[in-house]
């Protein structure tokens, strides 16, 4: 990733990579609930094409958690000044908690022989428990966000330069 070549990050760009990673996530969640909601009452093989768009969603969501995991890991140790430095602090133990989630929401679903109303609900229940574990970043990014114009900068930057790196799987 090409965020982690930066030897340090500014609190401003951290808020970006931490804005990065929250909207990455969420537009992939919804992704995947979107690809089982078109999927719904088909056998599995039925739709290959959307087969695959949810196949792509559900991993990629188990990227952009490894991907968080390396830059708190990079850079977590180094952002003790941040307003809020529980964002980074505890972070591992989100990332380790909705990684399991989607272990066993990927499990039930390749075990799935059909695509039924039960199934699109246990990954609905998944996909707003990871949301809300990810509500402390959520709140720090919409902070910065909100300032609009008057945002820094370097919030912006590297908000960009996380996104590309969170999108190249």
């Amino acid at each position: 990733m090409r965020i982690l070549r930066y030897p340090t990050l500014t609190e401003a760009e951290c808020l970006g990579c931490v804005s990065a990673f929250v909207d990455s996530l969420s537009s992939t969640i919804e992704g995947m609930l979107t690809f089982l909601r078109r999927l719904q009452g088909q056998p599995k093989g039925a739709a290959f094409a959307f087969e695959m768009q949810l196949d792509s969603q559900r991993y990629g969501i188990m990227l952009i958690l490894e991907r968080w995991g390396e830059w708190v890991h990079h850079f977590g140790p180094h952002l003790h000044s941040m307003r809020d430095a529980s964002v980074l602090h505890d972070a591992p133990l989100r990332i380790r908690m909705s990684e399991d989630l989607m272990i066993r929401t990927n499990r039930l679903i390749d075990a799935a022989e059909q695509y039924t109303p039960d199934l699109l609900h246990a990954a609905e229940q998944s996909a707003q428990t990871i949301m809300r574990t990810f509500s402390h970043e959520r709140a720090a990014a919409e902070q910065m966000l909100n300032l609009g114009p008057l945002q820094p900068a370097e919030f912006g930057e590297a908000r960009r330069i996380f996104l590309t790196d969170l999108a190249a799987r």
